[in-house]
């Protein structure tokens, strides 16, 4: 059988790399086309390198996307998110990809599905799978996004130009605001290690947050370190189905999906080296975060856990209010892998419960390439 091609283009979002197209180019029937992006990534692949597709054995980098003109008064494209599985034949629209999300508005530029003149720009995103508003600022040169620039995140070698992207009213994931179970912290009983305390937060995710010290860590640790401890793994994934049933996301524990909700360790500041090999003091960043990201340890951050995280900061009583330290400026700096990535939130009182009002980080991206994706 002949192979099929499709016009495509591949572009690195954060620290996250993705496939991206325009929806008139893929199959309608969602079956076929979860066949289709699984093929074109390389998925399953028992070996975890995708060799057969774009995919990079990493969840961060074994995504799909597709972007349109918006029909909504608030946004001027939609775009929807695929989480593909790298050793599993498991397409997963659960949540958004925050990293990925800094590419969306330039794809859209450069595509000519929403043009915009040279200069700052501002395009208006709506996420299908959280049916979150997204504000993109960004710089346009050319009739394309800028590349050029002094800013440097954690996770990518060299700098890049600012993608600013300002998550609006993001409390909508579960339909039940910030603190969807209603409590700011709560208790799972986990086989092994007892009553865990935790945090239940919807804020760009739906995400739980647990004391890394329940399992004798102080989130400083490398990822492979705690993806060899297989007995915490297994503990995480407990934690996390139940968080997400008692949120309302999932009906039972064996209904929650892969990508959602996030999870995160977190832990007071303590000096840790990043990956790259630099040190990192205490006073340095606000709170020490692991994040899970489809049974492994994420290198960096996913950015739409990370602002979850930033806002579940500011609530009193919840895990990572209490370890984290206070930066004074407003934003929380958040510790992980890579190094330090500063994250905004911002949150009001309203009838007397907390709303979060809005998240917001910066981020880079670039086009790495276009032309057509093969596949049967």
């Amino acid at each position: 059988m002949a192979q099929r091609k499709t016009p495509a283009a591949f572009y690195r979002g954060g620290t996250s790399k993705g496939v991206l197209f325009q929806p008139e180019h893929l199959p309608q029937d969602p079956d076929e086309r979860d066949r289709m992006l699984l093929h074109v990534l390389g998925s399953p692949d028992p070996y975890k390198r995708q060799l057969d597709g774009m995919g990079g054995g990493l969840s961060s980098l074994s995504k799909a996307l597709w972007v349109e003109r918006s029909q909504r008064n608030d946004a001027d494209i939609d775009y929807t998110f695929a989480q593909i599985a790298v050793d599993a034949p498991v397409v997963d629209y659960s949540a958004n990809c925050g990293n990925m999300s800094s590419a969306i508005a330039p794809f859209a530029v450069e595509e000519n599905v929403f043009p915009v003149s040279d200069g700052d720009a501002v395009v208006r995103m709506f996420n299908t799978n959280t049916n979150i508003c997204i504000h993109s600022h960004f710089r346009v040169e050319g009739g394309l996004a800028a590349t050029e620039g002094d800013l440097e995140i954690p996770g990518v070698a060299g700098t890049g130009a600012p993608v600013r992207l300002e998550f609006m009213e993001p409390s909508r994931v579960t339909g039940r605001g910030l603190l969807p179970t209603g409590q700011a912290q709560e208790i799972i009983e986990v086989p092994g290690y007892g009553d865990v305390p935790v945090s239940i937060v919807d804020a760009a995710s739906l995400a739980v947050f647990v004391p890394a010290e329940t399992f004798g860590m102080n989130a400083t640790e490398l990822p492979e370190e705690i993806e060899a401890r297989s007995e915490i793994m297994a503990a995480v994934e407990i934690i996390r189905r139940e968080a997400a049933v008692r949120a309302g996301f999932a009906e039972s524990v064996d209904d929650v999906p892969m990508a959602a909700p996030r999870f995160a360790l977190v832990a007071n500041p303590a000096p840790f080296t990043s990956l790259d090999g630099r040190t990192h003091e205490t006073d340095s960043y606000d709170i020490a975060a692991r994040m899970v990201s489809l049974g492994t340890i994420h290198r960096a951050v996913m950015v739409t856990a990370a602002m979850c995280l930033a806002a579940a900061t500011k609530i009193p009583g919840s895990v990572p209010n209490r370890y984290a330290s206070e930066s004074g400026d407003g934003s929380v700096r958040l510790g992980n892998p890579s190094g330090v990535t500063v994250m905004d939130a911002s949150l009001i009182e309203r009838d007397g419960r907390l709303h979060a009002e809005s998240t917001s980080v910066l981020r880079t991206c670039r086009r790495l390439m276009d032309g057509f994706v093969y596949h049967p």
